[in-house]
């Protein structure tokens, strides 16, 4: 059957959590929160302690799986409209998929990025480019140019402009 409830325990580790039934003031056994892929792919999110969630259970509640975290009058989603998706975190993080405007959005104080990325398109930063290793573009890296023009020679200006470094990048 099914039954709506609000969680009032978690067990993270076991992925498990109890329902309170307001219809008949009942509190269930330890459930399983049904999750969307387990075995090679693993995907893991919780609800919060005192989240309204839906349940099907056997006809005695006593053994029965969290199906998910269902929206009420209190509770109303952040994003309104079936084309766009989103993660909305506790802490103002979010990530948001506009499907209409082809937008990804993600907003976290820092990200952690492990891998190759391949960007095609411009890149618009408003903050600099902190790097820990060399820059390199497809002629030279930043190090190769420091390397010439910090070493380079001069003919003397005698107050005209100098000459070309004769070094070549």
């Amino acid at each position: 059957m099914l039954r709506f409830g609000i969680v009032s325990q978690i067990d993270a580790i076991n992925v498990l959590a109890r329902v309170n039934f307001g219809d008949d003031d009942s509190t269930s056994f330890w459930l399983p929160v049904m999750q969307t892929k387990t075995l090679k792919d693993k995907f893991y999110v919780m609800p919060d302690v005192g989240e309204q969630v839906v349940c099907l259970m056997d006809e005695n509640s006593e053994d029965g799986v969290i199906l998910g975290a269902i929206y009420s009058s209190e509770d109303k989603p952040k994003l309104q409209s079936e084309k766009e998706m989103g993660i909305n975190l506790d802490c103002e993080s979010s990530i948001h998929a506009d499907k209409e405007n082809q937008t990804l959005t993600v907003v976290f104080k820092k990200m952690k990025l492990i891998g190759d990325i391949e960007h095609d398109g411009n890149l618009k930063n408003t903050k600099g480019i902190k790097s820990d290793a060399d820059i390199t573009d497809k002629k030279s890296s930043m190090q190769d140019m420091r390397d010439t023009y910090n070493s380079h020679n001069h003919t003397g200006n005698q107050g005209r402009p100098t000459s070309a470094p004769q070094q070549s990048m």
